[in-house]
């Protein structure tokens, strides 16, 4: 027997193997699937996401903590111990004289209503306002919404800003990291729009799961 013709089979034999033209096409597949998802989504691509809820505006202190007031006893009503809210702040800014004071406050507990409280011209903040957003059950959800907090208590010295932050808020951007296996620094804008390409896609995928199990 030619032991060295053998070993040079051998060789060649795992020199094959380990050649990328041999690997599966399914490994490559997924490669691919990895690096679409990874990618920036195109903004402009994407579909348009419209609210088709009703929106419910006021400007004015006792509107205001009424609607503040009506939430509290919704989510006291309400059986789950956690309950998130969409919270956003608005705010005028200049590169003169830098960010004016808290002018809109986006409240938003469910699909069918978004509140716009414009609280520029109050002096206070309504005790239900403050009440809703430290409840033990509220979790206030956003992108950097804890800056959002930390604003509101800047221009309300009455707003215990930190004990809200500490206990009553889900920051987004860094959820998505966890949950994602990510380390981005998210907008909301990319943030929806990284989420909308990753349900789209996955949807798209879904459609080709039989003609993938039968080539697998």
């Amino acid at each position: 027997m030619n032991t060295s013709r053998t070993n040079e089979v051998l060789t060649e034999e795992k020199i094959l193997r380990r050649s990328p033209r041999f690997l599966s096409s399914n490994h490559e597949e997924n490669k691919e699937k990895e690096s679409t998802i990874e990618k920036e989504p195109d903004i402009q691509s994407l579909p348009s996401i419209v609210f088709k809820g009703r929106i419910n505006y006021t400007n004015n202190f006792h509107d205001c903590a009424k609607i503040c007031d009506d939430i509290i006893q919704e989510i006291e009503k309400h059986k789950d111990d956690i309950i998130p809210i969409g919270f956003d702040l608005e705010w005028p800014f200049s590169f003169q004289t830098g960010s004016g004071k808290t002018a809109l406050a986006q409240i938003c507990l469910n699909k069918s209503v978004c509140y716009l409280l414009h609280i520029y011209y109050l002096k206070k903040l309504p005790a239900a306002f403050v009440i809703l957003l430290s409840h033990p059950k509220v979790k206030l959800v956003g992108v950097n919404v804890k800056n959002d907090v930390w604003k509101l208590g800047r221009d309300f010295t009455d707003f215990p800003a930190g004990k809200v932050v500490e206990e009553n808020c889900i920051e987004c951007g860094t959820y998505a990291n966890k949950i994602l296996n990510r380390s981005s620094r998210w907008s909301l804008e990319k943030l929806t729009a990284y989420l909308v390409s990753l349900l789209t896609y996955l949807s798209i995928q879904e459609k080709f799961y039989e003609k993938e199990m039968l080539a697998c």
